[in-house]
């Protein structure tokens, strides 16, 4: 089975701390495990990965040990993964 990961910006706290419990599964590491290379408790892991409170400093240590930045960018900017979505709405625009 193969699971489906999101390369769109993340919006809100409930999807990154799934996100981040989905990329922990998939890379097959347990929560202990994480915990060890982040030199974080397990308790502060499964608190990231239920949307509980966790600093930014965790969330970013959980995301750089599974591979990802935790990067900062403006609302209204549009990122390469959402280019086609932009040109189809333009598209259905009457052009003359």
């Amino acid at each position: 089975m193969s699971i489906k990961m999101h390369n769109y910006p993340i919006s809100n706290l409930e999807t990154l701390a799934l996100e981040l419990k989905t990329i922990r599964r998939r890379l097959k590491l347990s929560q202990q495990a994480l915990a060890e290379r982040t030199l974080l408790s397990r308790r502060t892991i499964t608190n990231a990965e239920t949307a509980h409170s966790v600093g930014l400093l965790e969330f970013t240590r959980m995301a750089n040990a599974l591979g990802y930045d935790v990067v900062l960018r403006p609302k209204k900017t549009v990122v390469f993964e959402e280019l086609a979505d932009v040109f189809a709405d333009d598209e259905g625009l009457d052009h003359e």
